[in-house]
């Protein structure tokens, strides 16, 4: 016992003095004020969405003036420069939402047969089933680089367009406070405070975007869902807001005028042919149901080309016994022929090349 008591002793007498001072340690032990509940309300209170606006909004009133007074290109090529640049700078976003868009409208019959498959097994209440159901569907999705995320992104341009629509509005009820309201703008709205006067505006702006609705793919699609037969009802709705929007100031609508046109100009190249291969969108993605009606299709039209060319061949041989003149039966054969060639070689070159069908 006493042994043991003589090597604890021996111990602690190496343990360096102050280590086991517990009133010197509370003491230097001091709340940070980094990690103070207040500190981190107040530094984080910045990225509220009331501060964000609220930065937004001066943000975008600052760039106004300044593109406005300092860089002399007046009221009216400021709000174009600024409502253009907003659609610009989110242009990868939408443009791959169409993208995307396109690809779903390609294998729309695949689509329709999954969501059938699902909703059989949910009526029999066969979970498992309609658990495989979902995961071969989001696996045929996913071969085809189809990702339904894509279109949530395209909305994170709504906080920028809202506050400077309601920033521009502002401006616009103020021409005192801005003076070069009401002498620059353009064409017949010279006063962007003052609406329209002829309201070609608000019907520019709704033409566009009644023409941005119809050019969604998935607008044209005969979907199952719910209500899509409403669907072709939606584009229409643009042309009821005009008599609201015809008492708006003419830089507000402005604003509107010259968004719509943007989208209107992304939608359209999404739906060109070489734009969407430069992406790696046939016109039929390879394994659906949609390229092997094309290919069917084109099987049915070559064989009519054939059988046309034998019923012209029987038709110039019968032709060339009985009654017109030699020359002329000759010519007008002759002819006939070489349209159908002409026909079977393109019909030739389209079923070799399926996917470049026109």
């Amino acid at each position: 016992m006493i042994s043991r008591s003589l090597k604890l002793y021996k111990f602690s007498t190496k343990i360096p003095t102050g280590v086991f001072d517990f009133a010197n340690v509370q003491q230097g032990l001091t709340a940070p004020s980094s990690i103070m509940v207040e500190d981190l309300i107040t530094r984080f209170s910045a990225y509220t969405p009331t501060n964000m606006y609220n930065s937004l909004d001066e943000y975008s009133r600052e760039l106004l003036l300044y593109l406005a007074n300092d860089l002399s290109w007046g009221m009216g090529w400021g709000i174009l420069a600024i409502s253009m640049g907003i659609k610009i700078a989110f242009t990868p976003l939408m443009f791959s939402a169409q993208l995307n868009a396109c690809r779903m409208k390609l294998i729309e019959p695949e689509s329709k047969n999954f969501q059938n498959m699902i909703q059989r097994a949910m009526r029999a209440q066969d979970f498992k089933a309609s658990r495989a159901a979902q995961k071969q569907f989001k696996l045929f999705k996913r071969k085809h680089n189809i990702n339904m995320l894509i279109p949530g992104l395209s909305i994170l341009q709504m906080p920028f367009l809202f506050t400077w629509f309601l920033s521009l509005r502002y401006v616009c009820s103020l021409p005192d406070k801005y003076e070069g309201l009401k002498s620059q703008g353009f064409l017949w709205f010279q006063d962007l405070s003052e609406y329209d006067p002829y309201g070609i505006l608000p019907i520019m702006s709704s033409f566009f975007t009644f023409w941005n609705i119809s050019l969604n793919p998935n607008m044209q699609s005969q979907s199952t869902v719910p209500f899509a037969k409403y669907y072709r009802y939606v584009r229409f709705l643009p042309f009821f807001s005009i008599p609201v929007v015809i008492f708006f100031p003419a830089g507000v609508n402005l604003y509107w005028c010259s968004s719509a046109l943007c989208h209107l100009i992304i939608t359209a190249l999404a739906r060109q042919e070489k734009i969407r291969k430069i992406f790696g969108i046939p016109k039929y993605l390879p394994g659906t149901i949609l390229e092997r009606q094309n290919n069917m299709n084109i099987q049915t039209i070559v064989k009519a080309v054939v059988q046309d060319r034998v019923d012209l061949n029987n038709d110039v041989a019968t032709t060339t016994t009985t009654a017109p003149p030699q020359k002329q039966v000759q010519t007008d054969a002759q002819h006939i022929m070489h349209e159908a060639k002409s026909g079977e070689q393109k019909v030739k070159i389209f079923a070799s090349k399926p996917k470049k069908q026109k």
